[in-house]
């Protein structure tokens, strides 16, 4: 398979018509990367979610970082997978129980955040951890797409990921995510400005970015020791190109200093993962779901290359 076969079809989109066919490859190749496990070396940007300190007293409560930091991640990633790829009837399933299942995180938190009311369901703290969400790819596809974009293309980016992540909008108009890249900025520059500190979950998480636990779900008990050591060399490319992206307020809530060395590691890792993006077939740099929706929808339009535009006698 070669690069030119990476992009899904124009159709599968339902792309502006208005738009060039490379702004249409552009949302077709930012569409198959939410579905990549590359996305994931950026995922220590997510951490600026527990800045807020509501949001740290709601899942510091629930424990489930705490049980396992890694499986938490491996849930989110399994989620947001059948969201982005399963079927019309499994999205709408699951988007109905995503709210649901937040609906009970609600109350208040324990020791440090003792004096902390939260509610997932809060159009604010979605909000937050929304935009976050989204922005975490956003920022992952600028650098490892292997070009320098221009503002429109910026736009074409932000706005595929705004439809592809739409289950994470609230019915609400204080729900409704930032309809451009300058307002989803301007907002993620207000709240890092006016909510977001450190706290102990931050510090926790951070901890845990750095040599995180052997996931229950993935790795068998029999091989845990041998995680152990090697989880902090495992970690440190995501380590890297996020502390290489965070945002400023972040930087500064995390104690993050790049020295030379790592500024060259940064380029090192970045520089593998475009090479990776834009010259490896699909199959080995998508997650299962999004492979075999990729494989359905080049199947589809090859079927439907031999079939008549129109019934009528000629």
């Amino acid at each position: 398979m070669t690069t030119t076969e990476s992009s899904a079809p124009a159709e599968d989109l339902a792309p502006d018509p208005a738009e060039s066919p490379e702004l249409r490859k552009l949302a077709a190749d930012v569409r198959w990367f939410t579905g990549s496990p590359l996305a994931g070396a950026f995922g220590g940007l997510a951490l600026d979610q527990v800045a807020y300190r509501e949001i740290a007293a709601a899942v510091d409560r629930t424990g489930r970082f705490a049980e396992n930091f890694t499986d938490r991640g491996v849930r989110s990633f399994a989620f947001g997978a059948l969201m982005a790829f399963g079927d019309s009837a499994d999205r709408q399933a699951f988007r109905a129980e995503l709210k649901k299942l937040h609906a009970d995180v609600k109350g208040s938190g324990r020791g440090e955040f003792a004096d902390t009311r939260y509610s997932a369901l809060s159009p604010d703290l979605w909000m937050w951890v929304a935009v976050s969400s989204i922005r975490v790819v956003y920022i992952a596809y600028l650098n490892v797409c292997g070009r320098p974009l221009g503002d429109e293309e910026k736009e074409v980016v932000y706005r595929t990921l705004r439809t592809e992540l739409g289950h994470l909008e609230l019915p609400s108009r204080r729900g409704k995510l930032p309809a451009t890249v300058a307002e989803m900025e301007a907002y993620y520059d207000r709240i890092a400005g006016t909510e977001l500190a450190d706290n102990e979950f931050l510090r926790f998480a951070r901890r845990n970015f750095l040599a995180p636990p052997p996931s229950a779900l993935l790795i068998p008990p029999a091989l845990h020791p041998i995680w152990r050591p090697l989880a902090k060399y495992l970690a440190r490319p995501t380590i890297v190109l996020s502390d290489g992206t965070a945002h400023p307020r972040m930087r500064e809530l995390l104690g993050v200093r790049r020295t030379t060395a790592e500024r060259l590691e940064f380029v090192v890792y970045l520089t593998l993962l475009q090479l990776a993006w834009t010259r490896l077939p699909r199959k080995l740099t998508l997650e299962p779901l999004a492979y075999n929706r990729y494989r359905y929808e080049r199947l589809r339009r090859r079927y439907r290359s031999v079939l008549l535009d129109s019934f009528a006698a000629p």
